[in-house]
């Protein structure tokens, strides 16, 4: 086992996750249709580099009546910070288990907890304020979004493996990650489909915090989005409500569709496949993001009894992809999503580790992860990189085995 550990020191800290993860380990048991199938290195071909950002909301939606949107409070973050020099290699963790988890019809109010991990010194309490000083305008951001069932201690150890893993995904290219955290913990009821009911709404509702916490990225900055099970629908909400949706009749009030850059990368998607569908749950996230892919894998063993939480219930996006008659309703936007199937390599599996513990994904996505067509100025000063001389069919965008 030291050898193994001296060669992939992310596999060390998986096992040390699996050690750490009891009650997501016994909830999966219930779930569990198979054994674990492991990478049969197949090759998958990444995805090609989306088409460039364009005001999809004038151009599909200018008939539609104005929003009224509700009054919201201020968050008492100001919109703009001085810039600071970039700090050590390293990762943010944005929690929202301060902020209202029941809206009761008023208005969420974003109370974020943050904490930093510098690399060679370890965790420390910051703030949003740091946070936003700290990053650098025009180099991307990538968040990540985790699922349910997920404690304090796994985030901190889910984000640090997702850190490495991110950044081996495009190693000549600046990354700066933030980890978005919600309460997701077991709630302890008598059914486990009571929690999980409960726990996908509370992960739409913290879809109006991930939006603000955008709102305060550098507009210079594109961002990037991945989302692991209940997490993608965190992500769905916030995409939503920036395109100027509603989440239990609450709208964001400061909903700017196409404003600035933002891709998606959905794994073990636990939302219907239809809710980006026009006029469904989310109809409008599209409005916000640029492109959104999802790795589908028609072997989850919690995906395949996705649609037994509730009568008539459509199969999960993370497990049938976006069907044709999807594709037909999203009309002239269904160039905006993509199907990566990873059925054969992930197997019968569902947590976020199996995930992120495989370097060859996250080459596989890091054209939407790292944005190799935008022309950053750390790239231009330091690796002689512009968006005109990228080719994603070269071999530094081939997928690790």
């Amino acid at each position: 086992m030291s050898a193994v550990l001296r060669v992939n020191p992310m596999l060390a800290n998986f096992c040390l996750l699996r050690k750490m993860q009891p009650i997501r380990s016994c909830v999966l048991v219930l779930w569990m249709a198979g054994s674990l199938q492991l990478c049969c290195g197949q090759t998958i071909v990444p995805p090609p580099i989306p088409p460039e950002a364009t005001s999809y909301q004038s151009e599909h939606h200018s008939d539609s009546p104005p929003l009224v949107l509700p009054e919201l409070q201020q968050s008492d973050i100001p919109s703009q910070y001085p810039a600071v020099p970039m700090q050590p290699p390293g990762f943010w963790i944005v929690s929202t288990h301060q902020s209202p988890q029941s809206f009761d019809h008023a208005c969420p109010k974003f109370c974020p907890g943050v904490t930093r991990f510098d690399q060679c010194v370890g965790y420390r309490q910051s703030s949003l304020a740091e946070l936003c000083q700290s990053l650098q305008p025009g180099i991307p951001v990538c968040i990540t979004v985790h699922g349910s069932f997920v404690d304090w201690e796994s985030v901190c150890t889910e984000s640090r493996c997702a850190w490495q893993w991110l950044q081996s995904g495009c190693p000549d290219r600046p990354l700066q990650v933030i980890c978005f955290t919600w309460p997701s913990d077991r709630i302890a009821g008598p059914l486990i489909q009571l929690d999980i009911a409960v726990l996908g709404r509370r992960a739409s509702r913290n879809g109006f915090y991930l939006a603000d916490l955008i709102r305060h990225l550098p507009v210079e900055s594109p961002v990037s989005l991945v989302g692991h099970s209940h997490g993608t629908r965190v992500i769905a909400s916030g995409l939503h409500l920036m395109g100027g949706g509603t989440v239990e009749d609450l709208a964001y009030p400061w909903a700017a569709p196409g404003s600035r850059r933002i891709r998606a990368v959905f794994a073990a998607s636990a939302i219907d496949h239809d809710w980006l569908n026009p006029d469904e749950r989310f109809g409008r996230a599209l409005c916000s993001a640029e492109c959104i892919l999802n790795l589908k894998n028609n072997h989850d063993p919690a995906l395949k009894v996705y649609p037994l939480r509730r009568p008539f219930s459509s199969r999960a996006l993370g497990f049938s992809g976006f069907t044709s008659k999807d594709r037909r309703e999203l009309q002239s936007w269904s160039h905006k999503v993509a199907d990566l199937d990873v059925s054969s390599q992930i197997g019968h599996a569902h947590l976020w580790p199996e995930y992120f513990t495989k370097p060859w994904l996250a080459r596989s996505i890091s054209n939407y992860t790292c944005f190799p067509d935008y022309a950053c100025p750390t790239c231009l000063n330091h690796n002689n990189l512009t968006a005109a001389n990228i080719d994603p069919s070269s071999p530094s965008f081939l997928p690790v085995r």
